[in-house]
């Protein structure tokens, strides 16, 4: 099953890389409708490959606990490794949801300032694809607090993913937060409630872990589900 992740991850760093070939010579070139076509032929091979990764590992889950269902240990560590690949998936997707709702805004404008942010976006993706977290920290604060053409909440929700990923539970709580409060219309708003509940609880605080909880137990979709869960 990893096999098929790594694979796709290889891909992203494909685009990401082709992103910024194509962007540093924005200053001599024009960034044209084929430059465009190119970068959503590689998202759309991603999503392919992602598609297949989610079919393959359901089947491969439900061959395998057929086969160990007698042998607890087992299972557990199967479930263990599915959650792990679960997460893998989610991250993919979300760089993918990144990389298509800014293609989508410079599809039809090519200012000198708007291919720079692409640039930088484009360049997040390649450094996190290749592990380098550490790094694309101060690039996505930028785009934050002085990008105008790229969707803030998703970068911040990025910040709060890597951060967890690597860890940093304090500092992903913090961008959570941050999510939380200065975005409260965003699609995104229910995850980070969730995700922001499982830090508290993980970091000793289970009182507020509850609070957040209860503000999410009577939203609809799988969050609102999952905490209703927690809190029987």
């Amino acid at each position: 099953m990893f096999k098929f992740v790594i694979g796709v991850e290889r891909q992203f760093v494909t685009i990401a890389v082709t992103a910024v070939v194509i962007l540093s010579l924005g200053s001599s070139a024009v960034f044209g409708a084929d430059d465009i076509k190119k970068i959503k032929r590689l998202v759309a091979r991603v999503q392919l490959e992602l598609s297949q990764i989610k079919e393959n590992s359901l089947n491969s889950a439900q061959e395998q606990l057929a086969v160990l269902e007698p042998q607890n240990e087992k299972i557990e560590t199967l479930e263990g490794n599915n959650r792990k690949l679960t997460e893998k998936i989610s991250a993919l997707e979300l760089k993918i949801a990144l990389l298509e709702e800014n293609l989508e805004k410079y599809q039809s404008k090519s200012s000198s300032a708007q291919l720079s942010e692409l640039n930088k976006l484009a360049t997040v993706f390649a450094l996190v694809s290749v592990g380098d977290v550490n790094s694309i920290e101060p690039i996505v604060l930028e785009l934050v607090n002085k990008g105008n053409n790229v969707q803030k909440d998703l970068l911040i929700l990025l910040l709060a993913e890597t951060q967890k990923n690597q860890g940093l539970l304090q500092q992903s709580l913090g961008y959570y937060g941050a999510l939380i409060s200065d975005y409260p219309k965003s699609p995104y708003l229910n995850r980070s409630i969730f995700e922001a509940s499982k830090l508290l609880g993980e970091l000793g605080h289970p009182e507020e872990q509850k609070s957040m909880l209860q503000a999410l137990k009577e939203s609809d979709g799988p969050y609102g589900e999952q905490a209703r869960k927690i809190l029987e």
